[in-house]
């Protein structure tokens, strides 16, 4: 998701987006879940076409995500795993942010921010994850899997691009976060 967070702020300045979020975005709901998992909403989907976005931002909040859950953002799939570390601690650890988005069809996405950089995954078996597990990465990228992802930095080259500059961490061996 190279592009989010320049979208992002291109949507949040633009007039007629504000207006249109006042329209028609509601209040966020969340699941219990241990990072925030915002449920898509019927009122989310009036944001898919023109803005492209699977949910509503609020424009006006400075402390909100560094950018959208984008529609169509060509993304990693992952899997929830008992056998990883706990993704959560060793996120906030890196200074990372993760966010949910549960889409209406039952898909929940996960968007790992950290110094203006996002990725996307959309996880098949969240039942581990939620439980406070870790995540097994999948991509269709024609490298050999697995791989050790033992740095944050190792993320950001997997999911196609460049990595932050500040933050250290560490991930699972064997394709395990």
């Amino acid at each position: 998701m190279n592009g989010g967070t320049r979208t992002w702020e291109l949507l949040r300045g633009l007039e007629a987006y504000r207006e249109a979020y006042e329209a028609h975005a509601e209040p966020p709901v969340y699941e219990e879940a241990p990072f925030p998992v915002r449920l898509q909403s019927q009122a989310d989907l009036a944001a898919r076409d023109p803005w492209r976005i699977e949910a509503w931002e609020n424009p006006f909040a400075r402390d909100g995500p560094a950018s959208p859950f984008l529609v169509g953002e060509a993304m990693l799939a992952g899997e929830g795993s008992a056998g990883a570390p706990p993704l959560v601690p060793f996120l906030a650890a890196a200074g990372a942010r993760l966010d949910g988005l549960r889409l209406l069809d039952g898909t929940l996405l996960l968007k790992i921010e950290q110094d203006g950089r996002a990725v996307q995954v959309r996880v098949t078996e969240e039942g581990p994850l939620l439980a406070g597990g870790g995540l097994r990465l999948y991509h269709d990228y024609g490298l050999e899997l697995p791989m050790d992802i033992v740095r944050m930095q190792d993320l950001w080259s997997v999911s196609g691009g460049p990595a932050p500059r500040r933050g250290r961490g560490r991930w699972a061996r064997n394709g395990n976060c």
